[in-house]
Order: C-alpha cells, then structure tokens, then sequence
C-alpha cells in the first residue's frame, strides 16, 4: 500500500480523523501562525518546519498503533493487539530517509528533535548516552514485521537504520543531556536556538490542531498601546497623560527597573510591550487584579489568565456559562493569547528541560515578558527565572523587570546578562514621606491594649504577625478585651478554605475605604498581593523586604507627607523563635539598617528602603552573617548548573507555589465533598461533551471553594505519619481530607484542637 494512500485511511485519532486530515489540520494552524507572526522564523525554519509536520505522525501508521484505536471500523486486521510498544514519534522518524538528499544534516537533525520531543513519552530512548538508542534500534528491528507488514514492510533497511542512529547520536551528543544543550547553547547557539523553536513549535501547532476550536494564535493586539493606555486612564477618570518615567522607559529593550508602588508600573509595562506580552506575578491573587486591568485596557477577548486555578476564577466571573469558557482557557493554557497574565510556575519551570519545555521557549522567542515584584520570590525560584530569562533571551525574549526592592545578589545577574539595571533613577523615587516607624523591643502580644487604643481614634490599623498561629491567638486576645462595640476586629491568612478567604480578602479591600476603627490581624498574605491602604501598622520583625512590603500597605494612595505628631509604623523587633518563619540573622540585621538610615524625626524614605534592601541581599552581607539564603542560592545554582536533568514537570511546579504546603480539605467538610465527588462521578452519563464538561468544571470549582493550603511538616513528620494527618478521600481528582485534630471554623481557619491531639497522643510541638 502508498504511504499517501494509507495517510487517508489509517487513523490519527479515536474520533476518527485520519492522519491526513490530521495533518492538514497542523499545516493549516501553521498559516494562522506565519500569518499572524511572519518573522519569528526564516524561509529553511519555515521549510523544515512543514516537513517535520508532514511526517510528525507517520508512525502512527503502526499496524499495533491502529489496533489500539478504540473504534468501531478499522483499515487494518487486529488479533487482539492493544500496546504499540514503541510510541509513535520514535517511528514517525524512519520515513525521512529518502528527504536525506533534499536536506542538510543539521536540517535534518532539526526535523528528528522536533518530531521525537512533540509528545513527552518515551523519554527512555534519549536519556543522555548510547543505550537509550540501542535499546529503541534493537526495539524497532524485532517488532517492525508487526509495524508495518500490512505496508507491505517486512524488514527495515540498514541503509534507514544507520540513517537513524546518526541523526539520534548527533541529538544525544548535542542536545540530550541538559549539561550537552548548554554546551551547544554555548558554542552553536544559532542551531540550537533554530532547533527549541521548531520543536517547540510543531508542539504548539499539534495542541491547537488537537484540540477542539483551538487556535495556534491568536490575532496579535493591533491598536497603538499608548492609545489604547491613555483610553483606559480616561475610562478611570485619570489624568490621561504618560507620566514622565512612563515616556523615559517604554522603549528600552531588556530593563530592571526600581520604581516606587503607584507610579505607574502597569502603564509602563503596557507601553514598553511592542509584541505579544506576558505578564508574570508572585501570586493568584495579584494576577486575578492584573487580569481585571488588562482587559479592560486591550479588551476582554484579548486577555488570559493562567495560573493553578485560574480555570475556576474564570468561570466564576463569567457573565454566562457556555462553553466559549473552556475554549478560551484552552487557548490561554496553549499560549495563543496576545496577553496573558500568569504567575511563575506556568512560565519558569521550562528551564528544567521537562519533556516539551520546547514549547514554552518556541513561545517566548517572540514574546515580551514583564516580571512584577521579583524579590517577591524565594531564592528557589528566582535562580531558575533567572536561568530561563538568560537562555530565552538568546531566543529573542525581552524583559521588563519592575519592582519597588532589588536585592544586590539579583541585580548582579541582570548586569552580567546585559540588562539595563535602573536602581536610583529620580523620576522612579516617591518623594512622599509615607512611613515614620518605630521600632520596640517587645513583642506583638504586649501592645494589644496600644493597637485597640488606636482604633478608638478613628484608625485603621493593620497588624501582620510572621505565622498563622500568632495571628489566630492575637485575634482571640484582642476580641476577649474589646470593650468598644464600634470597634471591629478580623481575621485574614492563608489557612481559611479558598471561598471563606476570598470572601475576607474582598472585605478587607472595603473596610479601609467605608468604616473606621476596623482591626485587621493579618500574615504576610497581604504583603504584596491585596491594594490596601491602612492608617496605621503593627508588625512583627521579619527581614527588611517583606517589613518595607507591609510598610506600603498604610498612607499607601496619600499624596502628602504623613503627619510628624505621631508613628504609623510599629516593628516588634520580639518574636517567639521556636516557630518564627524567618531568618534571626537576616530579621536582626534589618532593623539594624532601618534604624541606621531613619531620619532625625523617624521617617523612612523611598529610597533609603531601596538601599536597605539591597545592602542586606548582597553576596558581602549574607556570607558575613552566614545566611541560609546564600546556601539556598547556591545549592540551587549547584542543581541547575549539574549534571541532572528533567524534572518532572510536577515537581518543577511545586518549586514556585509554596514548596512547603499541599492543598487539603478540612474534616468538617468531608460529607459535602464525598457528595460532590459522586454528582462529578454521575457526569459521565451526559451525552453532550461541552455540557459534561462544563458540569465538571462546576462540580470542581465547589470543591476547591473548600481547600486550604497545609504546611507539609504537619504531615510528613515520622511522629504523626502513623496517626494519619490525612486520608486520600480520591486519588484521581487528589484530594485529601484532614484528621479530626485540624479543627476548623470560619472564624479562625485551621488549627490544632488539643484534646483531639490528645486523643490520637500526638504532642502540639510535633506539629
């Protein structure tokens, strides 16, 4: 039988599109793309790129491939086959021979990577030496009659097979291992450089052909930013004019820029990018803000939102439920959107080279990128960002790096990477004298009667304590001695199940504006990620970044000088060292520095907060303290820069959500989620595929409304592992119910219950 001919009858797909149609589908897409980015490749990439569309799929012509189809007609003869032993990439390999002529060696060898690397399975056979290609050879010679006799192929040629292990050697030498592609990143950079992006690629494209009304991209933003920027400010009832460093930086190409929180970072960010845009965020809540404003500044179909759970966000904002839901976040997760607003762990984690990483770098080749806040980043993070953006930005990715604190040890790998590092430029400095600070040696229990004494003065105060458990308790001391009923006192952290936090977070955005005399007792949860504006603020001592982030959340919209009467930022330099968070070394020596740089009259300037920061994040700073963040640097470094390779892409992601908690349900909720796990079981029976899936995706969003992120080590400690902390309520969909002795509530969230504790003898220290 024709190979062409066969393209038309054997099948690609369990719906029962052939691998032709299959195909033309791919080059189809591909259009779409050269249409809508003409330049990303040049007219070999573009050649080469066809072929290794063509015949990305040849192998699915696999006698055993088509038996594993589940569908009713079938073009060939099965005896009960349902394993293809060998995934269809590896084989899909053996049809370019005759193109040996047409093509260049390298050419060829670009066709080869992208075709074995479009799917993620059968990483075995490229494991960085000679026994993952002899392993496949030898695989291929012994079931080939089972392959391909129906083709009329009894025997593979040595001719093909010397063919193939030269491209696959020349892959494993060059490209293989990490520590090899890094070695011809260095040395030929043009050629790998040609190879991530057609590998990357030909994954794009196959997604967007696979999928239902996906597509490779979508149509690029076309209006003028700066016009579509200051309509958006005319929208706000906002001066609509660039503000002076808005006009000084928008067309550099790779920036680090310090800018002072309200300037107008987002305008920035918005005029600087001239291409398909990516704007990067420590967290869900920060990108659900941004997502919001960038819609209405590029319009709502020009938007996407990615991070963990961003699927549900969208649909419970929707303004109907159909399916155009499901096809836009398709598109978002495939990256096709001319702007998407993501966090980390959706971008940076394609620097451990998981299988299909290349799609993520194809991508961001022609992408502009704007990271906020990245010293918001703990330093297992920041040095695999810090690794991609200087790999993606030999692909051609610009950055726009914008955050109101750089430490030193960060700002030195920008300057090495050739970025223009802005520190100190006036234009970025806020010359408002928001914050007069003092410091106590107490700690944040002993002036609980000068935070209710304040709030009887028509302020809100704001108090942010270094753990979950301090806040609980705090919150509890403060409501037992409240004597003023006008006087309100809540609770926010991160222990409260995701719509009992959502509902706080909201609340804590509108107290500040409508009443007085609110308490809100808090954790680092707000440091970033909520738009507050308090009167006044408690906090306990933590290192100078996270005390100058919560400093920004008190006189935060203020266009004057806080008043010189009196303090609205107290630090309690005591904290209780058995279960604090952060560092001593680093706490101590931060108010060391704030003390040293306060003014005669107690303020703390802009732009000595930049220097503070930057002084105590310096490589002189933490190894004279013999700080853990320096070894955490470098052993991170260390990881990266070995021998190691592929990390599962699950393993990657959990180094940028908080590698020290999973998500749980509490105990008081297991009946309701046990309900809602059979209404999800019972979906099965809906016929129609978009309402089925929107039905689980509504079934699914419920259930998420009652996690909580849980601190590992109440888990995994030997001491409590045999008590079962937790049980697998169901494995398919992960969830885990928490033990009895995690009591929760809505007042509080999660804590221990001491007599359930002792119930199960487990000591309250152990956890």
């Amino acid at each position: 039988m024709a190979i062409k001919k066969a393209l038309e009858t054997h099948l690609a797909k369990s719906d029962e599109t052939t691998i032709k149609q299959h195909i033309d589908g791919l080059l189809h897409q591909f259009e779409v793309f050269e249409k809508f980015y003409p330049k990303v490749l040049n007219e070999k990439e573009k050649q080469v790129l066809k072929i290794a569309i063509e015949y990305h799929d040849y192998g699915k012509l696999n006698r055993l491939f088509q038996c594993k189809l589940p569908v009713k007609q079938r073009t060939v003869k099965c005896s009960g086959e349902r394993d293809d032993r060998i995934p269809h990439q590896y084989l899909s390999p053996l049809f370019l021979r005759p193109l040996s002529e047409k093509f260049s060696k390298l050419d060829l060898i670009k066709i080869v990577y992208a075709i074995i690397n479009h799917h993620a399975r059968g990483s075995k056979y490229i494991k960085g030496d000679y026994a993952g290609i002899d392993l496949l050879l030898s695989e291929i010679k012994e079931n080939f009659k089972d392959f391909f006799s129906h083709l009329g192929y009894t025997k593979i040629s040595d001719e093909t097979i010397k063919f193939y292990k030269k491209c696959l050697t020349h892959i494993i030498e060059n490209l293989g291992a990490v520590k090899n592609l890094n070695r011809t990143f260095r040395e030929n950079p043009e050629f790998v450089k040609s190879v991530v992006k057609l590998a990357g690629l030909l994954i794009k494209i196959d997604h967007a052909a696979s999928g239902e009304d996906l597509i490779v991209e979508e149509e690029p933003i076309k209006g003028n930013r700066e016009r579509l920027f200051l309509n958006y400010l005319r929208s706000q009832n906002k001066l609509s004019k660039l503000k002076p460093f808005q006009e000084k930086f928008k067309d550099y190409k790779n920036l680090v820029l310090v800018a002072d929180t309200g300037l107008g970072k987002t305008g920035l960010a918005v005029l600087w990018s001239k291409r398909k845009m990516f704007y990067v965020l420590p967290n869900r809540t920060s990108t659900n803000a941004m997502f919001e404003t960038m819609k209405e500044i590029f319009g709502e179909s020009k938007a996407g939102l990615l991070h963990s759970t961003s699927l549900f966000y969208v649909y419970e904002n929707a303004e109907k439920e159909d399916y155009t839901i499901l096809r836009d976040f398709d598109n978002t997760r495939n990256l096709s959107k001319p702007v998407t607003i993501s966090t980390a762990d959706q971008l940076f984690t394609s620097v451990f080279k998981y299988p299909t990483y290349e799609k993520t770098y194809a991508t961001l080749s022609y992408s502009d990128v704007v990271i906020d806040e990245i010293q918001g980043f703990e330093p297992a993070q920041i040095v695999p960002m810090l690794r991609q953006i200087e790999e993606t930005i030999k692909l051609g990715t610009r950055y726009l790096i914008i955050t109101a604190t750089l430490p030193e040890i960060i700002k030195n790998e920008f300057e090495k990477m050739g970025f223009t590092v802005k520190t100190n430029d006036p234009e970025t400095i806020d010359k408002t004298r928001r914050h007069k600070v003092k410091i106590l040696e107490k700690d944040i229990f002993s002036v609980k009667d000068d935070i209710l004494e304040k709030a009887t003065k028509d302020k809100n105060i704001l108090v942010i304590t270094n753990t979950v458990s301090t806040a609980q308790d705090l919150y509890l001391k403060l409501s037992e001695n409240l004597a003023d009923e006008h006087i309100k006192v809540k609770l926010l952290h991160s222990r409260f199940i995701w719509k009992t936090r959502k509902e706080k977070e909201n609340e804590i955005k509108e107290d500040y504006r409508k009443f007085k005399r609110n308490i809100w007792i808090t954790t680092q949860l707000v440091e970033a990620s909520l738009d507050i504006d308090f009167d006044v603020l408690f906090t306990e001592a933590a290192p100078a970044d996270s005390l100058i982030q919560r400093m920004g959340r008190v006189w935060r919209h203020k266009n004057e000088d806080y008043p010189e009467e009196e303090f609205n930022v107290y630090i309690l330099s005591i904290v209780n060292e058995k279960k604090d968070v952060y560092e001593k070394v680093l706490r101590e020596k931060s108010l060391d520095l704030i003390k040293k740089y306060l003014t005669e009259e107690g303020f703390l300037l802009s732009e000595n907060k930049r220097e503070i920061v930057e002084i105590l994040y310096s490589e002189e700073t933490l190894t004279s303290l013999n700080s853990k963040y320096f070894d955490e640097w470098k052993k991170v470094e260390k990881i990266l820069n070995s021998e190691w390779e592929y990390l599962f892409k699950s393993e990657a992601h959990k180094i940028f959500r908080d590698i020290f908690t999973f998500e749980a349900i509490p105990f008081v909720f297991k009946e309701k989620i046990k309900k809602l796990v059979e209404d999800y079981k019972k979906t099965k029976e809906i016929v129609d595929k978009s309402k089925r899936k929107l039905k689980r995706l509504k079934i699914l969003k419920g259930i998420n409304d009652y996690k909580i992120p849980v601190p590992v080590y109440w888990v995994l400690n030997e001491k409590v592992k045999n008590k079962t902390p937790f049980e697998v309520l169901d494995k398919d969909l992960n969830l885990y119910i928490l033990a009895k002795y995690f009591k929760y509530d809505d007042r509080l969230g999660v804590r221990l219950d001491k007599n359930e504790l002792k119930k199960n003898e487990i000591e309250e220290t152990i956890i």
